[in-house]
């Protein structure tokens, strides 16, 4: 692709559109979803897109940040990262494990339908003192004594 699709708050209030061209991704997505249109009208609509670039537009869809995102780090060894977030609908948890020239090695993940389900997996690869941080704020949370399903999160009073 020579033009990657791009976000400025600058130009067209900040939409995703297509480097260097006037085109924002909605703008080939709403042409794309008009009944009866296919490849062959999408292409002679939009004939500054190479192949690659349309399919891109076409495609995208933006980056959802989880509601909730939680990580810790245990010293190990192995050293290992824990992570655990929201991923609608249910949660997801995952490891990394990081050895002693610092290359990093994918552990196992899980996914599961609620926050009580996947609570259980943190334990297995780390103890239970690890210190766990909200990934976007960096504060401390206890993931143990939380419970999301029950509108009670790391934000809201106990």
């Amino acid at each position: 692709m020579k033009r990657p699709i791009v976000s400025d708050p600058l130009k067209f209030n900040g939409a995703p559109h297509i480097e260097g061209t006037p085109l924002t991704v909605a703008e080939v997505q709403d042409y794309w979803r008009t009944p009866g249109v296919g490849a062959v009208q999408a292409r002679a609509r939009f004939p500054q897109l190479s192949e690659a670039e349309l399919g891109a537009a076409v495609t995208y869809a933006e980056l959802q940040q989880p509601e909730f995102s939680f990580v810790a780090d245990h010293p190990g060894p192995p050293a290992r990262r824990l992570r655990l977030w929201s991923e609608p609908p249910g949660w997801m948890f995952a490891y990394t494990d990081t050895d002693a020239s610092g290359v990093e090695r994918p552990g196992r993940d899980y996914w599961d339908d609620t926050f009580s389900a996947i609570i259980r997996y943190p334990e297995d690869y780390a103890p239970r003192s690890v210190i766990w941080r909200d990934e976007r704020t960096g504060e401390i949370v206890d993931i143990y004594s939380i419970d999301p399903e029950a509108g009670q999160t790391p934000c809201s009073p106990t």
